[in-house]
């Protein structure tokens, strides 16, 4: 069990790296409706995985499908390393949370309707998941990992939490995003949300993977 947990943490970061040389890749060959380049300013994530649209969207989509899956068992492996209730409450939305980046890849824009289900679906999981994260560290006595994690993850909380909070809550509010996409300002809040929250997902990923195998050595030298 220890092995599986041990490279759990090399497989999330492999994850994160994916997904994000995917978006990266797809973004340098971008050419959008209105022939302009691509920007985080005022651009979505999603926009990359448009097929027809994004010349390299297959690569973007097959990123997301792939890295989902494997920060998925990221999350298995975590929960199992925390244990007991957390660890189950852990597992559950952690699992989610990955699988639904999958099907973020699965289902693009192309097919708006199932893209902004599992797209928010991501979003609301994975709040839930820095949440629960947060609490057992803060809550527990000798948390498995250390505290300072709880700072990433309590980073990586808010921006979830403020880019949904800025999410379209009516269709009125939708079509109105829909007609700025026709002609969208350089710099638009809720696009510039969606990249921190990608970043700070990274961000607590990769070290908390870290983490985890450096507390496993100390842990169990041999």
């Amino acid at each position: 069990m220890r092995k599986l947990i041990f490279a759990s943490s090399y497989v999330g970061q492999a994850g994160i790296c994916i997904i994000l040389l995917s978006a990266l890749i797809a973004g340098t060959s971008y050419v959008g409706k209105q022939n302009e380049t691509y920007s985080f300013l005022n651009h979505f994530i999603s926009e990359l995985g448009e097929i027809g649209v994004s010349p390299l969207a297959h690569i973007f989509n097959g990123g997301l499908i792939l890295g989902g899956l494997l920060t998925a068992f990221f999350m298995l492996g975590l929960a199992i390393y925390i244990g007991r209730s957390w660890g189950v409450g852990l597992g559950i939305i952690g699992l989610v949370t990955g699988i639904s980046v999958s099907f973020v890849g699965i289902f693009p824009m192309n097919q708006l309707a199932i893209h902004i289900l599992v797209a928010n679906t991501f979003f609301y999981a994975g709040l839930l998941t820095c949440l629960a994260y947060n609490l057992y560290v803060i809550s527990s006595h000798q948390p498995r990992l250390p505290k300072v994690t709880a700072l990433t993850s309590g980073i990586t909380m808010l921006a979830f939490a403020m880019f949904i909070w800025f999410l379209p809550t009516s269709p009125e509010d939708g079509q109105g995003i829909s007609e700025i996409l026709k002609n969208r300002p350089e710099i638009w809040a809720l696009p510039i949300l969606e990249w921190l929250v990608f970043l700070c997902v990274m961000g607590w990923i990769g070290s908390t993977a870290s983490l985890m195998r450096i507390t496993i050595k100390k842990r169990n030298p041999k």
